[in-house]
């Protein structure tokens, strides 16, 4: 009788399970989107450098391997920033899953988890391309030639390639978090809204790409408002790292009930 007393005064095993994981889970996803947050600010501030130092034209392959003989070591750090960005956001994709549970469904949980992977691929491989700088300049020192078909190759399939495709996963990602959040209140209301509104870079590349399907030229207010929403999404980020912080502070630990005697 003592036995079976025990065992019906505990508490459900999941409950104190569920309970000590979704803590430290949370923790992790905030620091690892607020570190995410801060690399991909210094990677756009790295993406700057070229014009900053005089040299503006980066889609001229001369210009451009110009500034790598004479800094090389900012593709380098780009890199880096990228890597520690992928690597953020891998975590940061299953963490966000759990601060929706359990008023999210789990289709919609795994298809975020899904963006915020594809987005940590995408910034991976840029950081793979951004870190071969290496091998560009031995190329160019061979056949300048060579040097600028190689670095074309590169400024098309990292910059305009996978940077592109991983901002608009990240992009993509923010607003099915939002649009979560808001509905679940799992995340607070107005850091839902600015989310919607960092997503304004979604309908900034459709509405681009429905103008030059149509044969329309692009208002230069255009480029230059989507590449503004690059950084404003990023301290996005910064924020959602905040916000998970302060849910696992909230979500504490349910402590095991002392079994009656």
């Amino acid at each position: 009788m003592r036995a079976t007393s025990e065992h019906n005064s505990s508490p459900p095993p999941g409950k104190t399970v569920a309970g000590s994981i979704n803590r430290p889970a949370l923790r992790a996803g905030g620091m690892a989107v607020i570190v995410a947050g801060l690399a991909g600010i210094a990677w756009f501030t790295l993406e700057l450098m070229p014009p900053v130092l005089g040299f503006d034209d980066t889609d001229n392959p001369g210009v451009s391997l110009d500034y790598l003989r004479q800094h090389p070591q900012f593709y380098a750090l780009a890199g880096i920033t990228l890597f520690i960005m992928a690597i953020a956001y891998i975590v940061a994709s299953f963490a966000v899953s759990d601060a929706l549970a359990p008023r999210t469904s789990s289709i919609t949980r795994r298809s975020l988890s899904a963006l915020g992977l594809f987005s940590a691929a995408f910034f991976f491989m840029h950081g793979v391309l951004r870190d071969s700088v290496g091998p560009l300049l031995y190329i160019d020192s061979v056949n300048s030639g060579w040097g600028e078909s190689a670095y074309l190759a590169i400024q098309m399939v990292g910059l305009h390639g996978f940077a592109q495709a991983g901002l608009l996963a990240l992009c993509a990602w923010g607003v099915g978090i939002s649009a979560a959040g808001a509905r679940s209140h799992a995340l607070p209301m107005w850091l839902c809204v600015l989310g919607l509104v960092a997503g304004l870079r979604l309908v900034l590349l459709i509405v681009g790409s429905f103008m030059t399907a149509a044969e329309i030229d692009l208002p230069g207010y255009l480029w230059i408002l989507s590449i503004a929403l690059i950084p404003f999404g990023m301290l996005w980020w910064l924020c959602l790292g905040v916000a998970l912080l302060v849910k696992s502070r909230r979500n504490h630990e349910q402590r095991p009930v002392s079994p009656a005697r």
